[in-house]
């Protein structure tokens, strides 16, 4: 049986550590799988346990010139519950440390490097320069000991990467000025260079380090969402608090006015308004009744209310959530395999040209000279593919994190990247464009008072448990009818038809139009008015005395309130809209035309659906799917994008690519305006990285630019690409 194993790593600088760990533990036997974060400092791996041990995976990490150690309690787990919220603890504690370490070593080596500066200038005697090439090995000993530890094994190893590029340069530097200082004591010196590149390497992975631990706020708020305390109601009705991470399923749990709401349940007494917007990014207040979900860390309204427990632990929504939005940014998209990749050679590359640069300025110089190194030198620091290896992961990880505050789960990063290529949506209706449920969409008044056709129908329905039953009296109990169902008298549900009771010793039936057909009061005018909502898509509910129909209600399942506007705005972008329902065609067509969909296909099993997204995708459309039911998986799966309802199945949901979490359709164009700004943040990182090597690397090479500049544009190329990447953050959607 294979399982996850989940690794804090640290050490890694750039892309070609991540290349050089992945690629270390799947040559592992009985690794099957490893993908490494270099923002997030993680890695995931998938193996047999049978086959490799947990410590043999660590220490093959160790071999590779970095640290590693498990993630949460559980070995040979996916973090879940308490695991992720200790996790997320420690991860923060030790982004505190790794930030407050780089720091301390930065501020030693700008100290140091200002005394350098200070002796270069003032102190031109033997003295000045052995005190100067003292201070410089303090640097490289203490500061940039990090530099020596990964890069010369990475060397000896035949697969350099940064590190090995910062160790020639400035190694190469205080070897000669080192050599001066000591025997010749004539010659330029580089000790000062030494100092400075080593300083301006620290202050940009600082500056790196600071900005890439905001990228994993995402996480940290989410998870920072979640009650602490519990109000558990016992069986003798004593209420205890307990810790919420205690709370068992099937507990009983009173709910104050303003307090979180400590897990996944069912209001059993109540009626609050909840504040779902923490998770679902809805701003309005939700009004639940008794008998309605609750979502754990939402916030109460005023009313207090007891619920009883469904979900606890990693079962729950939140839970859900975060294991949704961690495997989005340790996933790599394709982009990012590509950039690995060209990492791995880039190094070799900018070895070959340093080499190139060497020999080159040697045969111009006339033999081996100080004109001959700082060029070199200079090709080898400016070229460290620090933003290359930061470029996508970072836009990714900030990216899923926007996507879930804004109530849109990224499951796959290639959704980011596939998002904004959709040209077609297919959509189910019932429970994506519509709300699942029915009500009275029409009523029409035929003989007698809306007065009586009101409370009669009220009254009866009370009695009914008919599922049609409930959307007569909310809609009734909405208009605040008077309720005399203590009235009637000799109630009966006729099975399959409707009911029938008697008030203030009148005879009244209501039910379907085969029923009045079988009372033989079906007449002309009235079976006119029925066909007229039958038209319209509605199921039509009759009202009548033993004579007569009095009153008819068409019912339908009731359309979200986002559903027009959200297929407005994927038609403003050009994008061609289809529904596919197993509904009768009746229907579909008029919930279609009300919301305007483009294409409707009716009374269509799963395995239809499946074939009409395949149509689609031949037409040549880039096809997303959006549905909430088991019935609409396969189709899900078979669209190049598929989006699932977040209130729907967790079969539908562990289909899509997207989730939106509170099923709301308009979600979906935010996800597409989002995998735009991604994908834009990504091209910008990697145009910025490749075109700063592109220049710099010729400038470097014929002498333009000194080791100390090329140390600069290096670590400000880094901290550039992460502060951009930072950017989406502050997205939002304009309509």
């Amino acid at each position: 049986m294979k399982k996850t194993i989940n690794l804090a790593i640290s050490g890694m600088t750039c892309a070609s550590c991540v290349l050089h760990i992945e690629n270390d533990l799947k040559e592992l036997k009985g690794v099957e799988d490893a993908v490494v974060n270099l923002p997030l400092k993680r890695g995931d791996v998938t193996f047999d346990p049978d086959e490799i041990d947990i410590h043999d995976i660590l220490n093959a990490v160790k071999k590779s010139g970095y640290k590693a150690e498990l993630m949460g309690k559980h070995e040979g787990h996916h973090m879940e519950g308490g695991d992720t919220e200790d996790h997320a603890g420690h991860a923060q504690a030790e982004s505190k440390k790794h930030i407050h370490d780089r720091l301390t070593k930065l501020l030693v080596a700008l100290i140091l490097s200002i005394i350098i500066l200070a002796l270069g200038f003032v102190w031109k005697i033997d003295q000045g320069m052995k005190i100067m090439m003292i201070l410089s090995l303090i640097i490289l000993l203490y500061s940039g000991r990090e530099f020596f530890q990964r890069g010369i094994p990475d060397l000896l190893k035949g697969r350099p990467a940064m590190d090995t590029l910062v160790v020639l340069g400035v190694g190469a530097a205080f070897l000669y000025s080192s050599y001066i200082a000591l025997f010749t004591k004539m010659g330029e010196e580089y000790f000062m260079d030494v100092a400075i590149i080593t300083t301006f390497i620290l202050l940009g992975r600082f500056l790196e380090a600071k900005a890439k631990g905001k990228a994993g706020d995402a996480i940290r708020k989410l998870l920072e969402l979640s009650a602490k305390i519990a109000h558990h109601i016992g069986k003798d009705g004593t209420i205890t608090d307990i810790p919420a991470d205690q709370v068992k399923i099937a507990d009983l749990l009173r709910v104050k006015p303003g307090e979180k709401i400590p897990t996944d349940g069912v209001i059993i007494e109540g009626s609050p308004a909840i504040d779902e917007s923490m998770v679902t990014g809805e701003s309005i207040p939700v009004d639940k009744e008794e008998g309605d979900k609750v979502i754990g860390a939402t916030i109460n309204g005023n009313t207090s209310f007891i619920l009883k427990a469904t979900k606890i632990g990693s079962d729950t929504v939140l839970s859900q959530i975060i294991k949704l939005v961690q495997a989005a940014q340790m996933s790599k998209a394709p982009i990012q395999k590509l950039v690995d990749k060209v990492a791995g050679y880039f190094v070799w590359g900018v070895i070959a040209i340093g080499a190139i640069t060497f020999l080159a300025w040697s045969i111009y110089n006339g033999g081996v000279t100080i004109q001959a190194l700082i060029p070199t030198v200079a090709v080898l620091i400016i070229a460290c593919p620090c933003a290359l290896g930061l470029a996508t992961p970072i836009s990714l990880v900030v990216g899923s994190g926007k996507g879930a505050q804004m109530g849109i789960l990224i499951k796959k990063p290639e959704s980011l990247e596939k998002a904004h290529k959709i040209t077609a949506i297919a959509f189910d209706k019932t429970g994506t464009i519509t709300k699942g449920h029915p009500e009275v969409q029409e009523f029409k008044l035929l003989k007698g008072s809306q007065k009586e056709a009101f409370e009669v129908a009220l009254s009866l329905e009370e009695h009914s448990e008919h599922p049609l039953a409930k959307s007569i009296v909310n809609h009734l109990k909405g208009l605040d009818v008077k309720n005399i169902e203590s009235e009637v008298k000799e109630f009966k549900a006729i099975t399959g038809l409707g009911v029938e009771g008697k008030i203030g010793g009148m005879i009244y039936h209501f039910g379907s139009r085969r029923y009045m057909e079988q009372l033989g009061i079906l007449h002309q005018d009235s079976e006119i008015e029925i066909n007229k909502m039958y038209d319209k898509g509605y199921t039509v509910l009759c009202l009548s005395n033993a004579k007569e129909i009095l009153a008819l209600y068409g019912v339908q399942d009731g359309i979200k309130e986002s559903s027009g506007n959200a297929i407005a705005l994927l038609h403003k972008r050009g994008i061609k809209t289809v529904m596919i329902t197993g509904d009768n065609e009746k229907v579909a067509n008029a919930i279609a035309k009300e919301v305007g969909i483009d294409e409707v296909h009716s009374d269509v099993t799963p395995d239809k659906k499946t074939e009409i997204i395949s149509d689609l995708q031949k037409q040549g459309y880039f096809v997303a799917m959006a549905g909430d039911g088991i019935n609409d998986s396969p189709a899900i799966a078979k669209s190049d994008v598929g989006i699932a309802m977040g209130t729907g199945t967790d079969v539908a949901i562990e289909t899509g690519d997207l989730v939106l979490v509170k099923g709301d359709l308009q979600k979906a164009v935010e996800a597409i305006e989002l995998s735009r700004a991604t994908l834009r943040n990504i091209k910008q990182n990697l145009f910025w990285a490749f075109i700063y090597n592109t220049i710099g690397i010729p400038l470097a090479a014929f002498g333009f630019l000194s080791p100390a500049f090329s140390a600069g544009a290096m670590a400000f190329s880094s901290v550039s690409v992460v502060l951009n990447a930072l950017r989406l953050k502050r997205f939002k959607v304009k309509f």
